[in-house]
């Protein structure tokens, strides 16, 4: 057989092949054609059979959807709930570790609370459950930059007194200094004339609270030798007969003109309701006392 006759051969065969494709492609064309056309016919003349199929179809996919997504679902539920015993365990933990804390420091407590008892009988003080204490909504806040008072709803007619103490949860705010019936006005500790006889916890260095409308109180009148630095703990000293000694005032720390200020615990602006303290100081001695204190730091 010749190379002529090969090649031919094979041209034969393409032919062949193509012709046979293009037949599968005709009949594939007319099959998706004949049905396309019978899906269009049925909507027109069986719209309800049409209707009725493909809600059966939507439902049994809907069914089929479902059955698939319950184990995913379950899946999802039990990775959840690993995870939601993962987080109760450290929350555990840290409950264990904070309640370990919690009763060091209820032991320290009885501790202190035992010797305060045992040094206020050998004193012979005043036992501090006498006083008394009325809690009070503030009612508004008036501070300027001439004054800086808040008003309580408190007065007269709840016993309360010009001098007496008054504190948020936080700590010492200010004084009362005027009385109505129903209400009374607060002076600030930032205000210029508040004046609160105060001493460093754990030392002997005592000084005068000076407000100044601006910023936080300055400690005046300081002894020149006095060893008071930034970062310690100011409480009330007892003397000049306005509060009693030990009511937390703040904090100290050098200010932007190099003097000894005192950052408050408490903040005005964060106290909804304040406390009312009768040390049992007479009304008016206030002012006396301060300035006859503030002459001997001289």
């Amino acid at each position: 057989m010749g190379r002529g006759s090969v090649g031919l051969g094979l041209a034969t065969r393409h032919v062949s092949i193509s012709n046979i494709h293009d037949r599968k492609n005709r009949k594939t064309s007319v099959f998706f054609l004949t049905v396309s056309a019978a899906l269009l016919l049925s909507n027109v003349f069986a719209a309800d059979l049409t209707n009725f199929v493909k809600s059966r179809i939507a439902d049994k996919t809907v069914t089929l959807s479902a059955a698939l997504a319950e184990p995913l679902s379950y899946m999802q539920k039990q990775a959840a709930r690993v995870e939601s015993l993962w987080d109760v365990q450290e929350q555990n933990e840290m409950l264990a570790a904070e309640n370990e804390r919690l009763l060091e420091w209820f032991q320290t407590a009885n501790r202190l609370d035992a010797e305060n008892k045992a040094l206020r009988d050998l004193l012979k003080m005043k036992d501090e459950d006498a006083l008394t204490f009325r809690s009070g909504k503030v009612l508004s806040d008036s501070a300027t930059q001439y004054s800086h008072t808040i008003l309580v709803q408190l007065g007269k007619n709840d016993g309360l007194n010009k001098g007496q103490g008054v504190l948020s949860h936080e700590g010492l705010i200010g004084r009362v200094i005027e009385t109505g019936n129903q209400t009374s006005r607060v002076l600030l500790m930032s205000d210029v004339n508040s004046r609160i006889p105060v001493t460093i916890d754990g030392s002997s260095d005592r000084a005068i609270l000076a407000g100044t409308n601006n910023n936080d109180p300055i400690l005046d009148h300081l002894p020149e030798s006095h060893s008071v630095k930034a970062g310690q703990k100011v409480i009330t000293s007892g003397h000049g007969g306005i509060f009693p000694y030990g009511v937390p005032v703040g904090e100290t720390y050098l200010n932007q003109d190099g003097q000894l200020a005192v950052r408050p615990f408490a903040s005005p602006n964060r106290a909804n309701y304040v406390q009312i303290v009768d040390y049992g100081i007479p009304a008016g001695s206030a002012t006396r006392a301060t300035a006859s204190n503030a002459g001997v730091l001289r």
